[in-house]
């Protein structure tokens, strides 16, 4: 069974796209942070990673450094999940390591197909 990091400050989402994983037979993992989601990556070393960008404590930009400097999880695979679609932000965010980026309000087949592509890489 694949693990799966969800890192979301929303609980309401977090709840939801936790429980639409488990239900496509997924374990996950849940943070309300990104601090919280930096130590669950590095204790649990899940197979993938969602994360909002805009969240307290540390967002999802500084929480995806950390991963991509520490040699255990850097090959992460890590989605953001995030409400700035405009293109400027898609592209940030792709340069700057994440390796898919899915605009909330999202659509679930995309969300799990996006998921799935980057769990088979």
């Amino acid at each position: 069974m694949k693990k799966i990091l969800l890192v979301e400050d929303n609980a309401i989402i977090l709840d939801n796209v936790s429980e639409i994983l488990e239900l496509e037979g997924y374990q996950t993992i849940t943070a309300k942070d990104g601090i919280e989601g930096l130590s669950l990556a590095k204790s649990e070393k899940p197979d993938l990673i969602l994360s909002d960008i805009d969240m307290p404590l540390m967002n999802g930009y500084e929480m995806l450094n950390e991963i991509r400097n520490d040699e255990a999880i850097q090959k992460t695979p890590i989605i953001f999940l995030s409400v700035k679609n405009h293109g400027q932000e898609l592209v940030h965010g792709l340069q700057f390591g994440a390796d898919a980026y899915i605009c909330k309000p999202f659509d679930l087949t995309e969300l799990l197909e996006t998921v799935e592509t980057h769990l088979n890489k």
